[in-house]
């Protein structure tokens, strides 16, 4: 029977072919993985502030920084000072972002198609179910902030 080193290499390894499937096919638009998953999350989230959507995206403060710097730089996104804080920015889609997401998840959708392919309904239904207990197993009780619930990940 597997033991936690097994499981975890698995899924290591499953998330690393689709993330490099989806790096492939964005790589035409000058996208990252990382930009990508910032622009799908601030499609369903406007206005979110570079920590939260850190939080979010499972990366370092400091690398969000550097993600939605080169989003701005591009005119994907649009940052604002928050009226709570105005030291704080909050970030959303561009019309411009709106654009470059619609493109990229045309290229995407193939990636989603395999997947898709791979898996029947109940199937994706059971390892989403499956991902969620291994979450909470290792976050509950946790004082870090709680894990994004996997319904919540539709980026890559």
């Amino acid at each position: 029977m597997p033991g936690l080193r097994e499981l975890a290499a698995g899924i290591r390894t499953a998330e690393h072919a689709i993330t490099t499937e989806t790096a492939h096919l964005l790589r035409s638009l000058d996208l990252t993985v990382r930009q990508y998953s910032t622009m799908v999350i601030l499609a369903e989230s406007p206005d979110l502030s570079g920590a939260h959507l850190a939080r979010l995206c499972l990366v370092t403060p400091q690398s969000m920084a550097a993600i939605l710097a080169k989003l701005a730089d591009r005119e994907l996104i649009e940052r604002t000072p928050s009226s709570v804080h105005e030291r704080v920015l909050l970030a959303r889609l561009s019309p411009k972002g709106w654009a470059a997401l619609r493109k990229a998840e045309t290229l995407t959708e193939s990636a989603g198609a395999r997947l898709t392919n791979t898996l029947r309904p109940a199937e994706r239904s059971q390892l989403r179910d499956y991902l969620q207990r291994v979450i909470d197993a290792f976050t509950r009780g946790d004082d870090r902030d709680p894990a994004p619930r996997v319904e919540d990940h539709n980026a890559v």
